[in-house]
């Protein structure tokens, strides 16, 4: 015996009725009549949207390092934080660009993971600060230490290991959506209120998804220096280290793969809910992202990094070093804001002396 499909009302949940005369199905709670057509598309749509993700990447396959660039590499460790760090064997006296220490203890070169690609950097050191000068004069109440320009020259070109990952995506959401449209005449105020249901399905496709593969570098305002312009990637070459330092990778590729799935997934539906601006307001109710043939790098992305320590806190920076974008949290001097908000209300009741002095004449 086949099985009977129940369709029961969108708008209010309850059953829906077939209504011979109007081939309809009918809800006999709040009137609303909708063809079997629409309820079948309804129907679909929120089946293509439900149900779990399903993500699928290859297995990487670790590079062999070979050192057989004309620049002779050593690590570096940094005794008060602990960051493991590549440079060249030249390498001269350095502040650490996680914890500011200004001590490394240099040891002998391992081989690592090597890079599948670099971007080299684009901006050096003085424009780097400069960036950072110029976005640092945004900031209001910074404290007066924190324009000290030997302190901001102390930042260091670091290359950043992250994890990259491509993939093409089928996606289906489904949306509840309100379209308000108010009106007045002489008498009063409308206000229409529709109600929707919003399917979007379709494929789409990202390359060099950058995961942080770093747990020194915090991955809010790695993020943040984003985005890099990939076309600038090349084959790795240790001669791009010259000068530099390199972050060594300490998160394993395996617990990057949830972050992935996640900027994956957020991706594709701010992709498609970019579809929706025509309505008033749009929610997501069902969303699912599934893809095979994931593809998984491992690269060096370029950044001017210092910290600055105030009030026993430690400020991390960064500057991507191929855009100048720069990111990071800033301090904020709690006497340089009381002394501004008593100005503003010394002012504030100034003024209201002299409205009411007036006033009295």
């Amino acid at each position: 015996m086949d099985a009977t499909q129940e369709y029961k009302c969108p708008c209010c949940g309850a059953p829906l009725v077939f209504d011979a005369g109007t081939q309809n199905l009918h809800c006999e709670s709040c009137g609303n009549d909708f063809s079997i057509d629409t309820m079948q598309l309804l129907g679909d749509g929120l089946a293509d949207a439900g149900g779990m993700s399903k993500y699928d990447w290859k297995t990487y396959t670790p590079r062999n390092y070979d050192n057989e660039n004309d620049v002779r590499l050593a690590d570096y460790t940094c005794p008060s934080c602990g960051a493991e760090i590549t440079g060249d064997d030249n390498l001269g006296s350095t502040v650490c660009p996680y914890c500011g220490n200004s001590t490394f203890i240099k040891g002998q070169f391992e081989g690592a993971l090597r890079p599948d690609y670099i971007i080299p950097f684009k901006i050096d050191k003085k424009h780097a600060v400069s960036a950072f000068e110029q976005d640092s004069q945004k900031r209001p109440f910074l404290p007066d230490s924190f324009s000290d320009r030997k302190k901001i020259e102390e930042m260091a070109g670091v290359y950043v290991p992250f994890w990259m990952f491509d993939c093409d995506c089928n996606a289906a959401v489904a949306y509840n959506a309100e379209m308000t449209t108010a009106w007045e005449d002489s008498t009063y105020d409308y206000v229409k209120t529709d109600y929707y249901k919003l399917f979007r399905k379709g494929r789409i496709g990202f390359a060099n998804i950058p995961v942080d593969g770093s747990t020194k570098a915090d991955d809010k305002y790695m993020e943040a220096v984003e985005p890099y312009k990939y076309n600038d990637a090349v084959e790795f070459s240790g001669a791009y280290l010259s000068g530099y330092l390199a972050d060594k990778y300490d998160v394993d590729v395996e617990d990057s793969i949830d972050r992935a799935n996640e900027r994956v997934k957020n991706s594709t539906i701010r992709a498609f809910k970019d579809t929706t601006s025509q309505y008033s307001s749009v929610e997501e109710e069902n969303a699912r992202v599934e893809f095979s043939d994931g593809k998984i790098r491992y690269a060096l992305l370029p950044a001017w990094m210092f910290t600055f320590k105030y009030m026993d806190e430690l400020y991390r920076f960064a500057v991507n070093g191929q855009t100048g974008k720069v990111a990071g949290e800033y301090p904020v001097d709690n006497g340089k804001k009381r002394k501004y908000f008593a100005k503003i209300a010394g002012i504030c009741y100034a003024v209201v002396a002299v409205a009411g002095f007036l006033l009295l004449k």
